[in-house]
């Protein structure tokens, strides 16, 4: 298991240190819908797992691993082309 070295807050002041308007272009220009963008806030800000996630809204861990992996790819595809 691999442990996350870095509290919530710790995170949220990482997210707000870098450029915001870039990344909100770089989301906004791989199309990641809303319920993404949530899970990824509850991800990688509040440093929930895959499993607490799935209990919070009410879905199945498969569909955030499903959402995880297809917001990764396409930001990961916007970012190539910088």
């Amino acid at each position: 298991m691999i442990r996350n070295e870095h509290t919530a807050e710790e995170h949220a002041g990482l997210v707000t240190s870098f450029n915001a308007p870039f990344f909100s272009a770089v989301l906004e220009e791989a199309k990641i819908t809303p319920r993404q963008v949530e899970i990824c806030e509850l991800k990688f800000i509040k440093g929930m797992t895959n499993y607490q996630i799935a209990a919070e809204l009410n879905v199945s861990v498969k569909t955030v691993d499903k959402e995880l992996n297809t917001a990764y790819k396409r930001i990961t595809n916007v970012l190539s082309f910088l």
